[in-house]
Order: structure tokens, then C-alpha cells, then sequence
């Protein structure tokens, strides 16, 4: 039952999102290729990096090692786009990565992995890689053809579901730390260091892109959201069925938890800094 509600929860998000983001917020992206150039080194090169070094310079027994290898090579959550937009971050930016990243997961991690010693089978990735694109791009682009064809309508329809969207993203959420409790209970004091240390350096070394030269700072915190919000279900699956060693998934399943207290230290932080500049903007 999971399995389905899930995908469609997601799916809901995504159309509430393509409900508020036209073509031209996309093309824009495209166009000014510096922040989602960025968004990308840091999400596909710097948080495989970063776990590398993890790795070598902690003593992580070896599932435990790999377990965060695998999660570091996986592409952006979908939720990620969403709490993207809770934050007031750039939600073209966030949605181009996790579209680009999603497509480009059945040869990167395959690729990545494989530096690292580990071969997998690509065939059974790439088809899981496409179905998650499609959760992800299908909604999305039907929010934002309704957005383009009938204005108005999308605009209540938005309106009417932003509190179902944020009641569903709360849902998941918890969902997440209710499914992922025995995770925290068994595997925390192994792994829960390095799978803190992981998210919250991807995340610092994210927002610190605001000071690359026209990167602002509503695409340094899209990017730190996209990068600190990986696609666990991926990782899982990698762990579970292609390598066929479930104990690899714990700093996955520990991953799932950390991440979404980042996602919302991140809304919280967003809120604030939107908050400062009207309050400064108005005084």
C-alpha cells in the first residue's frame, strides 16, 4: 500500500509545484547556466567527495562505508522541489537538477560507484531512474501546461491546494521517521555520525555557492536543498535488489530521517531571511 500511496503523494506535490513554475522560469534557467552548473558539482562531484573522505578518514565498518557511498551518487529527492518552494528558494532551479540529475542517475552512479570499486548492474537502475523522472516530470509539466492555458483556474486550483500540499508533505515526513525508527535505534551509532557529517557538509558547501559570482541567494539555498535531499528510494533499491544486501540500506534509511530534519531547518531558515528583507525593505 505504501508503494502506491507514496508515488502519488509525490505526484501531487509535483502538480502543485508546476501549478506556481511556467516554461519561462525553466528556459531562464537554461539560459543563465552558472547556478545549475554549480547546482550540479556540488550535488553529483563534491557530495560523492565529501563522502569519500568520510569514509577514509573514519572507521566505519564496510557496509556502513558503502551504504554512504551509494547514498552520496544518488540524484535529488523529489520532495526536494517542494520544499523548495516552502523556502522561497528558486524552484526552477531545484526542479531543472532533479530533472537532470534523475535522468542522468542510470549512467552516473553505475560511473561513480565504479571509482569506487563497486560494479553494478545498470539495466534494472536505469528503469528505476525513468519511473522516478516520470513521477517527477509528468505532474509537473501538467501544472504548468495548466498554468500557461488557463491562468486564472491554476491560480485557485493553487490556492485551494497549498494546505492538502503542505498537509501531504507533513505526512511524509512523518512517514519517514515512523518507517525509519528501528534504523535510528540499530544503526545510529555506527553510521549516524558520518550520515549527519554528510548531509550537513553537502548542505554548508552548498548554501556557500551564494558567493560564486551570479549564483543569488534564493539558487544557493535551492541548491543546498536539492543537494541535502537525496532520492533514497534509489539507494534502497541499489542496496536491496541489485546488490542484494539489505544491511547496506541503513545509512540510507538514516539518511531518510536527517534529511528531512535538514528540509525543514532550510523552510525555517528561508521563511526568516524572507521575512528580514520585507521587514527591511519596508522600514
Amino acid at each position: 500500500m505504501a508503494a502506491f500511496v507514496l508515488p502519488l503523494a509525490l505526484a501531487f506535490l509535483m502538480f502543485t509545484v508546476g501549478l506556481r513554475l511556467s516554461p519561462k522560469h525553466l528556459w531562464n534557467t537554461a539560459a543563465r547556466p552558472v547556478p545549475i552548473l554549480a547546482g550540479l558539482a556540488i550535488q553529483m562531484l563534491v557530495l560523492p567527495a565529501a563522502a569519500w573522505l568520510i569514509v577514509r578518514f573514519t572507521a566505519l565498518p564496510p557496509a556502513a562505508a558503502l551504504g554512504l557511498m551509494i547514498i552520496a551518487v544518488c540524484p535529488g529527492g523529489i520532495t526536494s522541489n517542494y520544499v523548495s518552494l516552502l523556502a522561497g528558494a528558486d524552484v526552477a532551479l531545484s526542479t531543472a537538477m532533479t530533472l537532470v540529475t534523475s535522468v542522468a542517475a542510470g549512467v552516473t552512479i553505475p560511473l561513480l560507484l565504479g571509482l569506487s570499486g563497486v560494479e553494478i548492474e545498470s539495466g534494472g537502475l536505469f528503469r528505476m531512474a525513468l519511473v522516478t523522472t516520470a513521477v517527477a516530470a509528468l505532474p509537473l509539466v501538467c501544472g504548468m501546461a495548466l498554468l500557461a492555458g488557463r491562468l486564472a483556474l491554476a491560480e485557485r486550483l493553487s490556492a485551494v491546494l497549498d494546505r492538502p500540499a503542505k498537509a501531504v508533505f507533513v505526512a511524509i515526513v512523518l512517514a519517514t521517521f515512523w518507517q525509519n525508527r528501528s534504523a535510528l535505534v540499530d544503526g545510529a551509532a555506527v553510521a549516524g555520525p558520518a550520515v549527519v557529517l554528510l548531509n550537513v557538509t553537502g548542505v554548508a558547501l552548498a548554501l556557500g555557492t551564494r558567493y560564486i559570482s551570479h549564483v543569488s541567494q534564493q539558487q544557493s539555498l535551492a541548491i543546498a536543498i536539492e543537494t541535502g535531499l537525496q532520492n533514497v528510494a534509489i539507494a534502497i533499491f541499489i542496496c536491496t535488489v541489485i546488490l542484494s544486501r539489505p544491511e547496506l540500506a541503513v545509512p540510507a534509511l538514516l539518511y531518510a530521517v536527517v534529511m528531512n530534519v535538514t528540509a525543514l531547518v532550510l523552510v525555517f531558515h528561508g521563511g526568516l531571511h524572507r521575512k528580514f528583507w520585507r521587514s527591511a525593505l519596508h522600514s
